[in-house]
């Protein structure tokens, strides 16, 4: 009888292991689509044998574990990658953006508008006399006035929008810290009773790429389960079940745009200067370096446009015999305040002396030389030379962030194949499974059935 209830129970364990193999393959099938779903494997191993004659006796099989099929060392390249795509991604929007303001399509730029400025000045040396060229001059100084005002502000709001975007990536940062730390929570739980918290391993590992993918993180895993998450100088930003926020906090010191701070529960750290990595470097390397760099270049050309001209329209003499005067207003010029100074064309100083009025031109002649005329505070280049350089300069450098992105998500999508070559759900291998473990179930039912047959004929021995 013994023999006969072991064949029995054999059986039966045949039938429960097999089932809940075809539910783990059923599980993988169902989410061949779910994003970060890492496939799971049904570990088959024997049931302990009973002792018997001739000697040990086995007792069937069972599920002793169920597996998620992951690479640590792959996961971790991935998390790596994110982050450097992130900041790559936010590099390259920002740059395109400035790019476009320095953009030559359709004759809207400052070299356009250093060249008719210049030109204004030369035609007014070709006609000193004619007052409309003088106008002309004018209208041509203001509009170079206004593109640089157009360039000031538009790099002064898309600095405070990237400002904004800051913000928003540190709520985003610490909504998903909470969410891992609830998951860590829930896992470590789960694991603790003795089950396998794989659904929820992959939920938070989602999680964790998609904060690694704002801002540059590394993990560590405890023996509970439970994912640590460090970010900066080494700030935790997940430890076990709680998480520390980061706070965006204006600074006086940076025209009260925001610092990142974190708050680990004591005096709260600045981490801007350390952040490393994602969304949230390459929003702050745009907002603090690359903007603030090319105001300066702006500055710079605007100042010297105002000294140089100035310098020469000083020395000769209006229509209305004027002389000494200012053309821009010379006082702290920068892209934002460039002013025009004159008023009145007939103040333009196209002579170089009062008795050459008004056919002498030698002064405007100066002053239309002075754009092919290096200066030193511009690295001994042109005015419109600095202007190109500077301008060349940004778009070299947003197409390197271009081609920085592009590479990235190149090796994303290599890294993302590789993953799932590894943990992704094979249509084709789970039909064989499912097929292997359906005949096994109907075999173990068979096994089930033949000893209840045995048992039958036991019984009716009997009777």
């Amino acid at each position: 009888m013994s023999g006969i209830s072991n064949l029995l129970s054999i059986g039966s364990s045949g039938l429960f292991a097999f089932q809940q193999a075809l539910a783990v393959t059923a599980h993988n099938i169902a989410n061949v689509s779910t994003k970060g779903y890492a496939k799971q494997n049904a570990i088959l191993a024997e049931t302990p044998p009973i002792n018997g004659r001739p000697g040990q006796i086995g007792t069937g099989v069972e599920v002793s574990s169920i597996q998620r099929n992951v690479d640590g060392f792959i996961e971790g390249q991935l998390l790596g990658s994110r982050g450097q795509l992130g900041q790559h991604g936010a590099s390259n929007s920002a740059l395109s953006d400035i790019e476009g303001l320095f953009g030559d399509s359709a004759d809207q730029s400052l070299g356009t508008d250093l060249d008719n400025l210049f030109n204004a000045f030369q035609d007014v040396a070709t006609d000193p006399s004619n007052v409309t060229a003088r106008s002309v001059l004018l209208s041509n100084a203001h509009t170079i006035v206004d593109r640089f005002h157009h360039a000031d502000n538009t790099l002064t709001t898309q600095r405070q929008s990237l400002d904004q975007e800051i913000g928003q990536t540190v709520t985003t940062v610490n909504n998903l810290a909470q969410q891992v730390a609830d998951l860590n929570d829930t896992i470590s739980q789960t694991e603790l009773s003795g089950q396998h918290a794989n659904d929820l391993r992959d939920q938070r590992q989602r999680l964790v790429n998609d904060l690694g993918e704002q801002i540059g993180v590394t993990t560590l895993e405890d023996a509970h389960g439970e994912l640590s998450i460090f970010t900066g100088n080494g700030q935790s930003l997940v430890n076990g079940n709680r998480a520390y926020a980061l706070t965006g906090v204006p600074n006086a010191g940076n025209s009260g745009l925001l610092d990142i701070q974190y708050q680990g529960g004591g005096t709260p750290v600045s981490i801007t200067p350390v952040v490393s990595g994602g969304r949230l470097k390459g929003l702050l390397d745009a907002r603090d370096h690359t903007i603030p760099d090319v105001l300066t270049k702006l500055d710079t050309l605007a100042s010297n446009l105002v000294t140089a001209v100035n310098t020469q329209h000083r020395l000769g003499v209006g229509l209305d015999g004027s002389t000494g005067l200012n053309f821009f207003t010379p006082a702290g010029v920068t892209a934002r305040t460039i002013a025009v100074a004159l008023t009145d064309e007939r103040q333009v100083a196209a002579s170089d002396s009062a008795g050459g009025l008004p056919g002498n031109n030698v002064n405007a002649l100066a002053m239309a030389n002075l754009q092919h005329t290096s200066i030193s505070a511009l690295n001994n280049t042109t005015l419109n030379g600095y202007y190109q350089t500077t301008a060349s300069g940004i778009g070299s450098t947003a197409q390197q962030a271009s081609q920085a992105f592009d590479a990235q998500q190149t090796l994303q999508d290599q890294l993302e194949t590789h993953w799932s070559e590894v943990s992704g759900v094979s249509l084709d291998k789970e039909l064989v499974n499912m097929m292997i473990y359906q005949r096994a179930f109907q075999a173990s039912s068979r096994v089930v059935a033949v000893a209840d047959e045995l048992m039958q004929t036991i019984l009716s021995l009997k009777q």
